[in-house]
Parts: structure tokens; sequence; C-alpha cells
């Protein structure tokens, strides 16, 4: 691999770490994040993220250099909306699920040992984290269409394109690491310190996400 193809990865890294960082991504991944699961699985939860968005990204890159399929531009401008309502949705069931949360508090103390254990067993885990990774795979599909044409525009070898494409997919699973283990710790520490202001995050956090998915359809609506 020769300096100009090197050189091109190492922007595509940069590029992805720096994707992972916009508005819609943070919002969807803090929002998992913050939920009382540890930091190690909060890490997981950016990593099947980053994961599912390199996956989505990748197979439109593939139809459109491989296979030469023209994807029309309201493909993309759906997925947005999609993503909008997604954003939307993880927002209003965060805020409920943390009302349950406060509604437990106040019951009896088996029943708010019971549900704390339930909160934490593998079951809820496993579906937070497959949850993520689709989160991933559709703001793959609703943003990968600036990504695969600056791919096509500056690469101008298929080894250039598929070691950016690579590049940028594993800058991205390390942004949004990094940005859910960061959320996760944090949680986790106010969460041992100061059970109110574990509460504040989370529910700051859900609202964020719902405030970002109604900003982001209405910029789709605006065109």
């Amino acid at each position: 691999m020769n300096a100009g193809v090197l050189s091109f990865v190492g922007v595509g890294f940069l590029l992805g770490f720096r994707h992972a960082f916009e508005p819609d991504h943070l919002a969807a991944v803090t929002t998992l994040a913050a939920r009382d699961r540890g930091w190690s699985h909060a890490a997981q939860l950016g990593v099947a993220w980053g994961i599912g968005h390199t996956a989505s990204v990748a197979l439109v890159a593939v139809a459109l250099i491989v296979l030469g399929v023209h994807v029309p531009e309201a493909f993309y401008r759906t997925a947005e909306v999609g993503v909008a309502a997604l954003l939307i949705l993880l927002g209003g069931s965060s805020l409920l699920a943390e009302a349950r949360r406060h509604r437990a508090t106040l019951g009896a103390p088996h029943a708010t040992a019971h549900r704390a254990h339930a909160a934490h067993s593998h079951g809820p885990r496993v579906r937070s984290v497959a949850r993520s990774l689709w989160f991933g795979v559709a703001h793959g599909l609703a943003g990968s269409g600036a990504v695969v044409v600056l791919l096509v525009a500056a690469a101008s070898t298929v080894q250039a394109q598929l070691g950016y494409l690579a590049a940028f997919g594993v800058g991205t699973v390390a942004g949004m690491s990094t940005v859910s283990l960061l959320t996760g710790a944090v949680s986790g520490l106010a969460a041992a310190r100061n059970v109110r202001a574990a509460q504040h995050i989370r529910v700051g956090a859900a609202l964020a996400s719902a405030v970002v998915g109604v900003m982001l359809g209405w910029s789709v609506y605006q065109g």
C-alpha cells in the first residue's frame, strides 16, 4: 500500500471518528449508554452501533460501486425521516422507563429490588445491544450518500476505495465506543454518588434524543 493510499485511509479514519460526534449519533448512543448497566456495557453499545453503521454504509457502497445500482435521493431522505422518528421514539421510551423506575422506588422494597435485578439481567443487555446495532444500521443508511460520494470522487483505485471504507468504519466504531464509554462511566459515577444526579442525566439524554429527532425531521421537511 503506497503513501497516497495510506494517507487516504488515514483521512477515512479521522472522518469516521469525527462522524461519530454528529448530533443525531450522539443523541442515540448517549441515551442508550446513560441507562445504568455499567461502563463495559456502554462500550459494547458503541461498538454495536459502529458495526451497524459501517455495515449499512458498506452495503450502499457495494451497490453503487460494484453493482452500479442507482439509489434515488428520496431513499436517503426517507431514511433520515426514519432516523428522526427512531430518535423521538427512543427519547420517549427512555422517559417512560424513567417514570416506571421512579414509581418503583416509591413502592415496596421487594418490588424495587426485583425491578432493579430485572433491569440488570442478561436479557435487557442483549436487547439494548441489538437495538444499538439497528440504530447504527439506520443511521448508516441515512448518512451513507455523502460518504459514498466522497469515496467515489476522491479514490482513484478500488484498493483506495476499500481502504477508505474500512478505515471510515474503524474510525466510526472507535468514536462511538469513546462516546458511549464516557457516557456510561459518567452515569455510573453519578449513580454511585447521587441517585438524583444519575436520574437527571438519563432524563436529559432522553429529552436531547427527542429534541434532536424533531430537529432532524424538521430539517428534512424543510429540504
